[in-house]
């Protein structure tokens, strides 16, 4: 740990006996085709946070079915006369989905994410937010 109250922890084992000591639940902070970053959030007796992560490279079957699976979403909302765009690349939270169905949830997700993550400075919501593409991320182009 440094000295901001932040840490990495070296495995994943260590993070999860860590967390179950300390109470507190272990979550996914952020997830791509390639990895999972766990994240646990402790309170300290002295009032600080002390946030502890581990990032887990995924073996490469899994990552190369994973990146089949992952989806490109194209938002836009309008502020102030202009268009805002956002892009999120997305796995479907049930790989097992037909096309259709993963279509929809990633959409989803990803307006929720971006609500969640830029409604502060842009004001973007998942009511304003209009899907202008979603794409297999092997098959998106960006121009």
């Amino acid at each position: 740990m440094n000295g901001d109250g932040r840490g990495t922890v070296i495995d994943r084992e260590t993070l999860m006996t860590w967390a179950r000591s300390q109470g507190v639940r272990v979550r996914v902070a952020c997830e791509d085709w390639e990895s999972i970053t766990y994240e646990t959030l402790a309170r300290q007796p002295d009032g600080t946070s002390l946030i502890q992560r581990h990032r887990w490279v995924l073996p490469e079957p899994i990552t190369r079915r994973r990146l089949l699976m992952t989806y490109v979403v194209g938002l836009s909302h309008e502020v102030d006369g202009a268009e805002c765009n956002h892009v999120r690349r997305i796995v479907p939270p049930v790989l097992s989905s037909a096309d259709e169905a993963a279509r929809h949830d990633v959409a989803l997700v990803a307006a929720a994410m971006v609500e969640v993550e830029r409604r502060a400075v842009c004001g973007a919501t998942v009511d304003n937010l209009r899907v202008y593409t979603v794409e297999r991320a092997v098959h998106w182009r960006p121009f």
